[in-house]
């Protein structure tokens, strides 16, 4: 008699945080799953990442999205963002997302690390979150193919739910192997420690090992492509669920990242085959939010579109960086309209691409799970030009900026050889920005084998004090001092460190080793 597990890996000490139902058997013959239908609820309901609403009050966040908001820092781990430090913004933030995530901002050895050293909360929220989807993944898919078709209609459902749940459980090890390992270097993946892989839906109870980065990708490779062999056949359900343009466009990312530019172009090609729309901004209304569920583009998102709710530009939170405003330097460039814009009230530059957070409901894209037609042409871009294709990565390239830069001034690229990959990469920062990529590419170039390319990042926190202003009779926040933090070129910490949590419990595994981050400036006011 076969068993079913909800499965809470020992490894991933989920059992104190899950409630005794979960870790129930079900044999085959029980009232537990009694279709295919009841699978799809379970996929849906703790396969995807779930969707939540903060509470907000007049723009500014209370909450963080703390509950449904998967690793948000990665937003500020980057070049995307810096503090802001305004004399003139006298409205403060009510949480403080630095503080909140200063471990993972000023790249510490140990990112639970509080901004005065002696406290260390907690680091494997994510890790635990995505290994139980996993763990539900690998649970659905031993079920699945035991589940009774009456008619053609629910065999294709049967398939619609398995191509699905490969297709998740791919993007989740994607996830994990570019936040907790190095990145892919083709002559190096066999002996780079990667994350531990689990695929099978019972309890196993032993200590894990980190499997290869290797590994893992081969892993990811093989459920991207039974799920392109299942949902190939079955119609698109939701820009919630899974399709197969979704799997062609993550397929093509894992191809780009493993360096393997043929198979990357080969997929790109397919998204854009299958859906070659891309909002054209020249025709977009003024003030009109380009990134909306209902976005002609947008191929598929799970999670919360929280990102405004930590980078609302004011004081003890953070805006976008100049670095990033900066690389809008084509004035007729569209996005500096509706995807960043220079705010005359506040004298600052300002994210408006996800709008404003009191827009936040169930149809807002996600923050870090979107997927977008404009990837397709990047991807396709960029590996083209790394492979020599000039022709080929020109076309998708200027074929995106048509829809971008203002019509009157629109002209083709001229560019060649690493001064096109160099471009193609700037056009990729402009055009997903704080949509989760930044940190992912930093990453892998500095491990191509076409172009090279590593930068350092300086970072700044800042301690205020609270004071009073008798002119205006309130309270208003003046900065004390300000430090700053940087992480260098081939930096370790472009690698997060395993979770403290996972591995005082599995000594088995390996850590990921990091600099200790010295102050490298201080300021006073």
């Amino acid at each position: 008699m076969k068993r079913f597990y909800i499965l809470l890996g020992v490894l991933f000490s989920l059992l104190t945080s899950m409630s005794c139902s979960f870790l129930e058997e079900y044999s085959q013959d029980k009232s537990y799953v009694h279709s295919y239908t009841d699978l799809d609820e379970l996929l849906l309901g703790d396969g995807y990442m779930p969707i939540g609403i903060s509470n907000y009050h007049i723009g500014i966040s209370y909450d963080l999205l703390e509950a449904p908001w998967y690793y948000p820092y990665i937003h500020l781990m980057g070049d995307e963002v810096s503090e802001n430090i305004r004399q003139d913004a006298s409205t403060a933030a009510i949480a403080d997302a630095r503080e909140l995530y200063f471990g993972y901002y000023t790249w510490q050895p140990e990112v639970g690390i509080n901004v005065t050293g002696n406290a260390l909360g907690e680091e494997n929220k994510d890790w635990n979150n995505i290994y139980r989807h996993i763990n539900v993944v690998n649970m659905i898919l031993a079920a699945i193919d035991d589940q009774t078709a009456e008619n053609a209609d629910d065999e294709l459902e049967i398939r619609r739910v398995r191509g699905e749940a490969r297709f998740l459980r791919a993007a989740w090890y994607f996830t994990l192997v570019n936040l907790y390992a190095q990145p892919y270097v083709p002559d190096q993946a066999e002996t780079t420690p990667g994350v531990p892989l689990k695929t099978t839906e019972y309890i196993e109870d032993k200590l894990y090992t980190r499997n290869s980065v290797a590994e893992v990708y081969r892993q990811i490779l093989d459920d991207l492509g039974g799920a392109e062999e299942d949902l190939s056949q079955t119609p698109r359900k939701s820009v919630f669920r899974a399709d197969i343009t979704a799997v062609e466009l993550l397929t093509s990312r894992v191809y780009l990242y493993m360096q393997q530019w043929e198979k990357c172009c080969e997929y790109a090609s397919k998204v854009i085959a299958r859906k070659p729309e891309l909002q054209d901004l020249n025709t977009m209304a003024a003030g009109q939010i380009f990134l909306t569920g209902d976005l002609n583009e947008l191929i598929f998102t799970m999670g919360s579109g929280g990102l405004r709710s930590s980078i609302s530009n004011l004081k003890l939170d953070f805006g976008i960086s100049p670095d990033l405003f900066a690389a809008y330097d084509d004035p007729d460039d569209l996005r500096l309209e509706y995807f960043v814009k220079y705010n005359e009230t506040d004298q600052a530059p300002e994210y408006v691409k996800e709008g404003g957070v009191t827009k936040l409901n169930r149809r807002t894209p996600s923050s870090n799970f979107a997927f977008r037609t404009a990837e397709a042409y990047l991807n396709l871009a960029e590996a083209a030009a790394c492979n020599g294709e000039q022709e080929v990565a020109v076309e998708a390239l200027d074929e995106l900026r048509r829809h971008r830069i203002r019509s009157s001034a629109f002209h083709p690229t001229t560019l060649s050889g690493e001064d096109l990959i160099t471009f193609i990469r700037n056009e990729r920062r402009r055009e997903l920005c704080l949509e989760g990529h930044r940190w992912f590419d930093l990453r892998r170039y500095t491990v191509s084998t076409a172009l090279p390319y590593t930068k350092s990042i300086t970072h700044s926190y800042t301690t205020y004090k609270y004071v009073y202003d008798p002119s205006s009779w309130s309270y208003t926040y003046l900065p004390m001092q300000t430090v700053e933090y940087r992480l260098e070129e081939n930096d370790a910490a472009y690698t997060l460190p395993i979770p403290h949590e996972v591995l005082e419990y599995d000594t088995e595994i390996s850590n990921n080793p990091r600099p200790q981050r010295p102050v490298v400036n201080t300021i006073t006011y």
